[in-house]
């Protein structure tokens, strides 16, 4: 195997950006080393293009290193980061695997450059809480804090921390789990994802759930979740269950 080898450089360009050229063989024994170093350089740097036309992966998985990363330097904004010039293989792998959606693609590091600070397809965060009371209200001060570094307008912002707080609150409460939340930015979509663990408990089908009336004491969780959701659904495990929620400016307007 052909040993990584990392050069970097300022950018020809004005603006503070680094090329970071990368060469050699990314392999499973390498991949953590690579995360680490380029996750330095993101924190460092915060605007880096990586030139990755002579970087050979050697599995498919190993592409996953260049959003681990991005998500240990603090995700977009805090590092604004894009490949250029893959290979092929390379470039397919990035591809096939959705890297490229939260981590743009670019044929040569000119061009790389020029779109450094754009918002990418797909941004995503993800928290794991454990079961504790506190749980929903540090769930809800994350989403809070990834919705202001990624620009996302008051009323989908307090949509998002009520779907969190009911949801964490449930895998706490009622399914008495740890429970992982994902956040997924998409255009003026939000999208939110709670996973708890938890066995034994009864969630109705979305398709077929109706708001329990005002004046009952359990369910109202729910029902808060679709009054403020453009869709939402469930999705059941052997051991456990996921909500999902999408939010837009349209579904939580007036």
């Amino acid at each position: 195997m052909e040993q990584l080898e990392w050069e970097i450089r300022p950018a020809p360009s004005p603006g503070g950006a680094m090329v970071a050229t990368v060469r050699g063989d990314l392999d499973r024994p390498a991949r953590s080393d690579f995360v680490g170093r380029l996750a330095d350089v993101l924190v460092r740097y915060r605007h880096v293009v990586v030139d990755a036309a002579g970087l050979h992966p050697q599995h498919a998985e190993v592409v996953h290193a260049f959003t681990e990363a991005l998500s240990r330097a603090g995700g977009w904004p805090a590092a604004c980061f894009a490949i250029a010039g893959p290979d092929p293989t390379l470039r397919a792998l990035l591809t096939s695997s959705g890297v490229a959606h939260r981590v743009p693609v670019f044929d040569d590091v000119a061009r790389a450059l020029a779109h450094l600070g754009d918002r990418p397809t797909l941004l995503r965060e993800w928290w794991r809480f454990s079961v504790d009371p506190h749980a929903p209200r540090r769930a809800r001060a994350h989403v809070r804090d990834v919705c202001a570094r990624w620009g996302v307008g008051d009323e989908v912002r307090e949509a998002a921390e009520i779907v969190v707080t009911e949801l964490v609150t449930n895998s706490v409460e009622h399914a008495s789990s740890a429970s992982v939340v994902e956040v997924e930015g998409r255009g003026d979509t939000l999208r939110m994802t709670v996973r708890d663990y938890g066995v034994g408990h009864a969630i109705p089908e979305a398709a077929t759930w109706v708001a329990p009336p005002t004046s009952s004491p359990r369910g109202r969780g729910l029902a808060m979740v679709a009054a403020v959701s453009r869709e939402w659904g469930i999705r059941r495990h052997v051991d456990g269950t996921t909500i999902w929620s999408e939010m837009t400016p349209e579904s939580v307007a007036g």
